[in-house]
């Protein structure tokens, strides 16, 4: 009986330390929170944080929310048609900027040709917005190659020299870039004046139109009188050769009777 109890109490010892060492795996495996680390706390529903150092009690506030900075925009559909011109013609340099924001930007967009910046735009885009932004250049009296630099988009074009070659002196070369904006209030301008000419034709034609009316008008009037008047006069006319030849049936009916009551009497 005794070895049995023996292992008996060996079995309870080693239950017991099976135990501990289970208690012990779980209270290390279980993350410590304390007091002064409040991010840690799992039951916490704010995501930020402040500890106020000053304070002796943990308190937990709200951090107010950061805005990230807006996205750059996107670049696309870069062209320069045509690559190569000669002196004095014209090329369109177009792209495609498309804000991938949900809020609208303001774009300051550098145009670099030959090598040095010639201008720098503004462009604002709203909220998910593209435009389409094009330059027409202008090359005058250098034949080259120039490379075009735009926000990182990059291209080429060749100005070569005219048939038959102008004889002229070696100058620096110039480029002419023609705001989009400037040559639209051109156009708007050049239409607007065209629209008020027209406006002003269109009064004059329809001041005429209104005065042949008018002549037309009593031209009918008089022709409508005239026409009354006849029509009267050709009625009496009608009326007085009916009676004349109603006088000269009745005259030879009575004429005719005459004769035959003379013819009787004889």
């Amino acid at each position: 009986m005794k070895p049995q109890k023996v292992n008996m109490n060996n079995q309870l010892f080693a239950i017991t330390l099976l135990m501990v060492g289970l208690v012990i795996g779980v209270w290390l495996s279980t993350p410590v929170c304390y007091a002064t680390d409040p991010e840690d706390l799992p039951w916490s529903n704010e995501s930020d944080i402040i500890i106020l150092p000053w304070s002796n009690e943990t308190e937990i506030l709200p951090m107010p929310p950061i805005t990230p900075p807006p996205l750059p925009p996107f670049f696309s559909d870069f062209s320069i048609t045509p690559t190569e011109i000669q002196i004095g013609d014209d090329l369109i340099i177009s792209f495609v900027i498309e804000n991938p924001n949900n809020q609208s930007i303001t774009w300051m967009s550098a145009t670099r040709i030959g090598g040095f910046f010639t201008q720098i735009i503004e462009i604002e885009l709203g909220a998910y917005e593209s435009k389409i932004i094009w330059y027409r250049i202008i090359p005058h009296l250098v034949t080259a190659q120039y490379d075009v630099w735009i926000d990182g988009q990059t291209g080429t074009f060749m100005v070569i020299p005219p048939d038959p070659w102008p004889v002229i002196d070696e100058v620096d070369p110039v480029i002419i870039i023609v705001d989009p904006l400037e040559e639209l209030n051109e156009k708007m301008d050049y239409l607007n004046t065209t629209l008020q000419s027209l406006t002003t034709e269109f009064f004059l034609l329809q001041t005429d139109y209104n005065v042949e009316v008018e002549e037309l008008n009593s031209k009918i009037d008089a022709l409508e009188a005239t026409l009354e008047i006849k029509t009267s006069r050709l009625q009496a006319t009608i009326m007085f050769a009916f009676l004349a030849i109603a006088a000269s049936v009745i005259g030879g009916f009575y004429f005719i009777k005459r004769m035959r009551v003379r013819a009787r009497k004889i």
